[in-house]
């Protein structure tokens, strides 16, 4: 559930960004525009999402065909996004919103009222674990063709020295305040763990598909899908081979 929610954040994140650059680069609007603009973008992908997953859970019943589940999620998944984008909204905002429906009211909810049978629940979860190595597999692999064609002198070593660190940095923000405010509570989390949440904040797919996505009139494109790139090479490489080291160190201090 975390890791939907925390998917869903960041996409919103990164359509209402996408949908302001998009909106006011190269044309003279008012902010009433603009807000306008990013509530269609955002709030029509929520929208076509939840109606999607809606439809789909409503059509499901109580089969217990196990095929009929699995091909109602695909048509919801793939269906809000290819729906959303036909009327110019955040296709991926749309897709995380039916997935997070879906998976909360059947596939993932170990109740007898649920519409989806447990044979049904087992062999979705299974061949959406199927789809989601493929799909990151393919990710890394569209990355590595499209960065491959682009320059890497264009952009510098200290500039990925630069933006590594300020991810850093960011991931340093996120983790160290906020363990500060439940020091004094049965919350506290130890100063070694917080370290872990530190390193531990590994990047990858969600990274590289999101700068995939950014329309090939953005300016800096190419820029922004190299330091993802890195980005990414330095969180699987560095802070990936040195997790397990730390986590030792972490569990017996």
């Amino acid at each position: 559930m975390y890791r939907e929610i925390k998917c869903f954040v960041l996409n919103l994140i990164f359509s209402l960004v996408l949908a302001g650059i998009l909106t006011i680069h190269g044309q003279a609007i008012t902010a009433t525009e603009a807000a306008r603009a990013l509530l269609l973008t955002v709030g029509g992908g929520i929208f076509i999402g939840i109606a999607t997953a809606g439809a789909a859970i409503a059509i499901a019943g109580r089969a217990s065909d196990h095929l009929i589940s699995s091909t109602l999620t695909t048509i919801a998944a793939y269906g809000s996004f290819l729906l959303a984008e036909h009327f110019h909204f955040s296709g991926v905002l749309a897709t995380v919103a039916a997935g997070l429906l879906t998976g909360n009211l059947t596939i993932l909810r170990d109740r007898e009222d649920t519409r989806v049978s447990q044979r049904g629940r087992e062999f979705v979860l299974a061949l959406w674990e199927f789809i989601a190595f493929i799909a990151n597999s393919l990710i890394f692999l569209l990355i590595g063709l499209t960065v491959a064609g682009i320059p890497f002198d264009r952009f510098g070593g200290v500039a990925f020295v630069i933006v590594i660190a300020l991810v850093l940095l960011g991931r340093a923000l996120g983790v160290y305040p906020l363990c500060l405010l439940f020091v004094r509570s049965r919350w506290a989390i130890p100063v070694s763990d917080q370290h872990v949440l530190w390193w531990g904040g590994l990047r990858g797919a969600l990274g590289l598909a999101l700068s995939l996505s950014l329309p090939p009139s953005l300016p800096f494109r190419n820029e922004i899908l190299i330091a993802t790139f890195g980005v990414v090479a330095f969180s699987v490489i560095l802070q990936g081979l040195t997790m397990p080291p730390l986590l030792r160190r972490a569990s017996k201090s």
